[in-house]
């Protein structure tokens, strides 16, 4: 429904609208408060919301309509723009975003800052679903404009001809940019079919976000060698609490025997890559009583890659060195 205001003035019913997202704001800013943010943030905010009456009131006439349907291109690169009087620390009502991808492969999603009202920029959550009311990734990650990329960048992999729904809920307007690239999703699903990996050669795959299906990959060795695995990943999951951030979801590797169990006994058995930390590099060897290091027997070895929990997904890189 379209609203009107006028030079000098403006009319009732846009007066309570502006009124009500005022109240919203300060609803939003207890809430904030209690989370641990900064006070001098939610200051800014309400009255910049209170602010927004007075120009208005000075406004040339036009109208404001509803905004249609959120979405974003299936390939390339995209953006979809959430405002201040849109967003879900306006009107307590979450954006769905809707992302059908055109290849197999993952997305790279960018969150900026639209708002003029928030100060230092806008922060929320965004969840992948896999429909508006059912979540395929982490529900609610966190996300903050005014910080470092970890914080406002999230990679998913996704299968070609599916249709997902990213739920945003943020204070203040952002910007939502989404990269899509394709990377085929391999046959190597079981120790069977695991793929050979050579040494020196980067191997690349996609772990589609709900599969939990997991990519294998054989080294063979001639010689009694240590061996050396480097690995990078792009992925998703990330959450707050007293004001601090942690990672809970990745992309793990695992080196296994040519039985299949891991190579190194106990729970900690493999190595995980997620938001904060997205690359390592690491050397399995033997060691004796004393200390001293010595390469691992020749035969055959894996490395088995798969996700960390069922809400992970994203794309990565595999290297044996």
């Amino acid at each position: 429904m379209a609203i009107t205001y006028y030079y000098a003035g403006i009319s009732q019913e846009f007066s309570d609208i502006i009124q009500n997202l005022c109240r919203n704001l300060i609803r939003k800013g207890m809430y904030i408060m209690r989370e641990g943010k900064k006070r001098n943030k939610i200051v800014s905010l309400v009255l910049a919301a209170f602010m927004m009456v007075s120009v208005f009131a000075v406004a040339t006439p036009q109208q404001a309509e509803a905004a249609g349907e959120l979405s974003l291109k299936g390939k390339g690169t995209s953006t979809a723009t959430i405002s201040d009087e849109e967003c879900w620390g306006a009107t307590e009502e979450a954006n769905f975003i809707k992302f059908k991808s055109n290849v197999t492969g993952y997305v790279t999603i960018k969150i900026s800052n639209n708002s003029s009202l928030v100060s230092g920029g806008a922060y929320g959550y965004i969840t992948l679903n896999k429909s508006k009311t059912s979540a395929l990734g982490q529900t609610r990650e966190y996300f903050d404009t005014s910080k470092s990329s970890v914080y406002y960048t999230r990679t998913y992999g996704v299968k070609k001809g599916s249709t997902y729904y990213f739920k945003v809920e943020s204070v203040g307007g952002v910007k939502v940019k989404a990269t899509v690239t394709s990377l085929n999703k391999g046959s190597n699903t079981s120790r069977g079919k695991a793929k050979t990996l050579k040494q020196n050669k980067t191997a690349k795959g996609v772990i589609i976000a709900g599969d939990k299906s997991v990519d294998w990959y054989k080294i063979k060795l001639t010689k009694k060698q240590q061996l050396k695995l480097s690995y990078s990943a792009k992925t998703n999951g990330l959450a707050v609490s007293n004001s601090s951030a942690y990672c809970t979801s990745g992309i793990k590797v695992t080196l296994c025997k040519s039985n299949g169990k891991p190579f190194i006994s106990g729970s900690n058995n493999y190595d995980a890559m997620n938001l904060k930390y997205p690359k390592d590099t690491t050397t399995y060897f033997l060691e004796n009583q004393y200390g001293a290091r010595s390469g691992i027997n020749p035969g055959t070895y894996y490395v088995k890659v798969e996700r960390y929990n069922k809400t992970s997904s994203g794309y990565y890189t595999l290297k044996w060195k």
